[in-house]
This record gives C-alpha cells, sequence and structure tokens, in this order.
C-alpha cells in the first residue's frame, strides 16, 4: 500500500502579527509550520501503513522556505519527502500549485492513495487536493473524517457540512481530511534525531510545464478602525434622545 500525501508549510495564521499603522500583515516575519490539515494526512498515512505495509512518500511546493519542513516530516515517520523549493512559488495559485504536484508525484512513482489535507492553514481555499484529482484524472472524496482501504477499495466517511456522508471509491483515488479524522502522532526524541540526518530529494522547477496565473489579489491588509463614544444623557424626553441616536447612525452611515 504506498501511500502520497501533500503537505503545505503554510503561515501560522494564528500568530501573524500586523503593522499598526498600515494595517498590512507581517508575513515575511510570521511563524510556519505543517499546515494542521496535512499533518493530519501524514498520520493517516503512516497508520494504512502499519496496517498494510508500504510505503509513504510526501510531496511539497512552495519558496525556499519549504525547505524547514523536511526534519518535521520524516520525524513523523514518512519514508521519502519529495520537494519542488523555489522563490517563484511564493504566495502562487492554485491550479499551479496543483498542477506542479501531480506531475510531481506521476515522475516519483505509482501510489494506490494519494492523501491531502482539505485546506491549508494559511490559505483555505479547499481547492488543491481537488485539482490534483483532476490533472491525475482519479476520483476524488472529499473532507474525510473516517477511512478505511479493503479489497482494492477505499471507504470514506466525509463531513459535508450537513451530515456525515459515506463514500466509496476503487483505488488509485485522491481523499482530502479534516482536522476530525485523527490526531496526529508527537515524534519521539530518537525520531527526531534520526530526521535530522535525512535529506529531502529537491526537483527543479524549470522540470515542469506550468504557467503562472494571476490570483488577483491586489492588496492584503487589515483596515484600521478608530473608535469614538458618543454619549446621550436621557433626561426628560427618551423621544428626543432616540432620535439624536438615529441620527447620528445615520450620519457615521450604520443606517
Amino acid at each position: 500500500m504506498n501511500v502520497a500525501v501533500c503537505v503545505k508549510y503554510a503561515v501560522d495564521a494564528q500568530q501573524v502579527k500586523f503593522d499598526p499603522k498600515t494595517g498590512e500583515p507581517l508575513l515575511a516575519t510570521a511563524p510556519r509550520k505543517i499546515s494542521d490539515m496535512d499533518r493530519r494526512a501524514i498520520e493517516e498515512a503512516l497508520r494504512l501503513k502499519e496496517k498494510l505495509g508500504g510505503k509513504v512518500v510526501a510531496f511539497s511546493v512552495g519558496d525556499s522556505g519549504v525547505k524547514n519542513a523536511v526534519k518535521e516530516i520524516y520525524a513523523m515517520g514518512v519514508d521519502e519527502v519529495h520537494i519542488v523549493a523555489d522563490d517563484k512559488l511564493k504566495n502562487v495559485d492554485t491550479t499551479t500549485t496543483a498542477k506542479i504536484l501531480s506531475e510531481l508525484i506521476k515522475k516519483v512513482g505509482s501510489f494506490d492513495l494519494i492523501l491531502c489535507g482539505a485546506a491549508s492553514t494559511d490559505g483555505y481555499s479547499w481547492l488543491v487536493p481537488g485539482k490534483i484529482a483532476s490533472f491525475l484524472e482519479l476520483s476524488f472524496i472529499p473532507n474525510a473524517v473516517a477511512l478505511s482501504v479493503e479489497n482494492g477499495k477505499v471507504a470514506v466517511e466525509s463531513d459535508m457540512g450537513d451530515g456525515i456522508y459515506k463514500f466509496e471509491s476503487s483505488l488509485p483515488a485522491v481523499v482530502s481530511v479534516l482536522l476530525e479524522i485523527n490526531e496526529p502522532r508527537i515524534p519521539k526524541l530518537s525520531d527526531i534525531l534520526k530526521a535530522s540526518k535525512k535529506k529531502a530529494e529537491f526537483h527543479s522547477l524549470e522540470d515542469f510545464e506550468v504557467e503562472f496565473v494571476d490570483s488577483g489579489v491586489e492588496e492584503i491588509r487589515m483596515p484600521k478602525v478608530e473608535r469614538k463614544r458618543v454619549i446621550f444623557e436621557v433626561k426628560d424626553n427618551i423621544d428626543e434622545v432616540v432620535e439624536k441616536l438615529l441620527a447620528e447612525l445615520k450620519k457615521e452611515g450604520v443606517l
């Protein structure tokens, strides 16, 4: 049972700080980590390997910072790591990301199952896993909270928002997973030490035919909110106070 896992080394959105003057997020100094749902995808792949044998191979594309994810990926127990790291891929669009990942997977070998986090910690587009399936011309099952593999088929329980649905597909297939599917293992010290000696295989961006697409995003910033307090004293005529309140709200554009 050979499982491919797609991993994004994402900005830790919960720790992003903003410039107090411009409201722009300080992404250059923001800490990064393996995206939470991708960690679940790795864990699920490892559990399948422990049950059915085979190997787990991780794939990641991104800017040069993605190299920092290699040690953590290996420490979890992955057998191989393949990476396309190029600063041209910083803030790359979802279609290009999916195309490179799908071509990289085909280049490396044949896999029974491809697992992805349903969405990344920073982007939350929910688009990449489905696009990978499209490029590879494979069945796609989204939002898995449980899965099992038996007799050449994958059975999945998916949270589709309005309930849990059961799907089944022949292998190979692409499945995206949610946080609820498992709790990722914490690597032991011995695993971390072993991981520090392992190397990823890096692939050149030039090996892939990609056409970069403008994401259309012109600016990312947090609007600066100026607060002010207006106090209306209630003496005798409450109707007069209400009229003043309504007039003030209209003036501010609330009404």
